[in-house]
């Protein structure tokens, strides 16, 4: 609830307006009361009310002052000021200096108070939310930070120190972490659950990536969690109440340990969890041998072998509980190999990021799989749905030994260069140099597996003419030169550069 402080010199107000204010319904408590703004202001200081009901004309400090020194002191909670009716200059004076409202003491009853807190409600909300998008702005790297060390794409810590921002954000926050992929997962959504106390102080934030979606629940005081039963959600849903900002890593990171375990079992539950750190075990990383052995079936067109080792791969990851973000990392990079050394495999990146079960998204990428070995095939427009773009992928997987630019590939299809550039990148998700970079990349590591062509040949026959560029693409894609990937695989045949 909203809390307000009463500021009266004359007792026997201050007892009306306890008696006649409908402060409950409204939202709003009395937390306190005074006779003069001296005694007003040391409250305030202490409590930071978000209301103050003040008097104007008062003995040792009256509203006016208050009122001034409180806006000095940077404090933000609202001021209604009580007048008489030949006081109208004092209430004028005090909208001059930051008042949000007054009303006259003779027409001051039950229904004046009700429309007056409605309309002071209003405006703390309007207030509140405005404090949760600064605030999110200001915070936004410390979420970013976090989550680039919770999924291990940033092993050190942030160049910047978390500190920075925990400073600015209130002592205690609860962490909720839903499954929910492409459903929404909004603030509002959150509040129905009613999964805490209400706290109309709160700053929310809200940051997504993967498929889950994380509510910050910033509060000044601890808020407490209420007992689960009747509470259901149509995606599983983990929450951490009330840690000390401090612990903000910790408690997100066993949030996110629980939801693992509700990706396996595909439970759809609210849960609470406590802070404390997860025993990561194993580093979760599936060999560089499995996958290309996967590319492999699948440039032979073996669908049952390429299904068989996937299954296996599900289970293993499964058994060594492989976190969410390593499961989706994993399907996406076999998406995207498979889009690359396909001619049937559907142009458009499918968003297996948004699945929210381990079998959800082993089914849609055997689906992707069958679809890239013809099962789904349906013709040559099959890539996207742009038959200019088809012609251009058409002639990219037939003819990528040759030399192929973008100028030439607009010739081709008689479209403007930088149209063309702008078009490819929105049919197919990826800059044209790079889809033609990662075709020939894979095509040499055919060559480098099945052949004993040196890598000077090899770079030569998939399109490159100058063997330190043909080094230097080979290894932003494969992270290793042509020599250490063919020796990973103990193929010594070929001889080269390395």
């Amino acid at each position: 609830m909203w809390t307000i402080l009463i500021v009266e010199d004359e007792a026997h107000v201050r007892k009306s307006l306890r008696k006649n204010g409908c402060w409950e319904e409204s939202g709003f408590t009395v937390i306190g009361e005074a006779s003069n703004g001296e005694t007003a202001l040391a409250f305030i200081k202490e409590h930071r009310p978000d209301l103050v009901i003040c008097d104007i004309v008062m003995p040792i400090m009256n509203g006016i002052d208050l009122l001034k020194k409180t806006k000095e002191s940077d404090m933000t909670g609202l001021f209604v000021m009580l007048t008489c009716m030949n006081e109208f200059e004092y209430a004028r004076l005090a909208l001059q200096n930051g008042a949000f409202d007054y009303m006259l003491k003779l027409s001051m009853n039950t229904e004046a108070l009700r429309n007056m807190l409605g309309k002071v409600d209003a405006e703390l909300r309007r207030l509140a939310g405005q404090t949760s998008l600064r605030t999110l702005v200001e915070v936004q790297p410390l979420y970013a930070a976090m989550w680039e060390r919770l999924t291990d794409v940033k092993q050190e810590p942030a160049a910047e120190p978390y500190g920075k921002y925990m400073e600015a954000m209130p002592p205690y926050v609860t962490v909720c972490s839903a499954l929910n992929g492409n459903e929404p997962f909004t603030v509002n959504e959150f509040s129905a659950l009613q999964l805490t106390e209400r706290d109309t102080h709160a700053i929310v934030h809200r940051f997504s990536a993967m498929g889950i979606t994380t509510l910050f629940y910033w509060s000044r005081t601890e808020p407490k969690a209420r007992p689960l039963q009747g509470r259901t959600s149509s995606f599983p849903l983990v929450i951490c109440v009330s840690v000390p900002r401090e612990r903000l890593f910790e408690a997100w990171k066993s949030v996110l340990w629980k939801l693992d375990e509700c990706w396996y079992n595909g439970e759809k539950q609210v849960y609470y969890v406590d802070r404390g750190l997860r025993d990561c075990g194993s580093e979760h990383m599936l060999s560089w041998k499995i996958e290309r052995t996967l590319i492999q079936y699948f440039e032979q067109a073996k669908l049952k072998e390429c299904e068989a080792l996937l299954e296996e791969i599900w289970n293993r990851m499964e058994q060594d509980a492989f976190p969410i973000y390593r499961v989706k990392h994993a399907a996406n990079q076999f998406d995207k190999l498979l889009f690359r050394i396909s001619p049937y495999a559907t142009a458009v990146p499918c968003d297996l990021s948004m699945c929210t079960s381990h079998q959800e998204l082993k089914n849609k990428l055997l689906a992707r799989l069958r679809s890239g070995m013809g099962g789904g095939k349906r013709g040559k427009d099959s890539f996207t749905d742009h038959g200019e773009i088809n012609k251009i992928l058409d002639y990219i997987h037939e003819q990528y030994g040759e030399p192929i630019t973008l100028k030439s590939m607009a010739r081709f299809v008689a479209l403007e260069e930088h149209y063309l550039s702008s078009l490819f990148k929105k049919k197919t998700g990826w800059n044209f140099i790079d889809y033609l970079h990662g075709v020939r990349i894979e095509k040499a590591k055919h060559f480098l597996d099945h052949s004993g062509m040196t890598v000077h040949e090899v770079g030569k026959r998939v399109g490159f003419v100058n063997d330190n560029y043909f080094i230097k693409i080979f290894k932003r894609f494969a992270d290793m030169t042509p020599n250490m990937y063919r020796q990973a695989k103990g193929n010594d045949s070929g001889s080269g550069s390395t």
